[in-house]
């Protein structure tokens, strides 16, 4: 997948979590999954998206 399609659903999951919409949330998560299915030698988005979920390490 193209790294510009990659940002685009990052940020776009990234507004979805900034205004709580979970159902906007669960859909781009359901893209993303059909995304790396398409693209499996790809960087996996969904493995990025799981990111913004886990604490920074130091």
């Amino acid at each position: 997948m193209p790294e510009s399609t990659r940002i685009a659903y990052l940020n776009e999951y990234r507004d979805a979590v900034a205004k709580g919409d979970l159902d906007r949330q669960l859909g781009i998560q359901i893209a993303a999954i059909d995304l790396d299915q398409a693209d499996p030698d790809g960087p996996r988005l969904m493995d990025e998206i799981r990111g913004f979920r886990q604490p920074a390490a130091a």
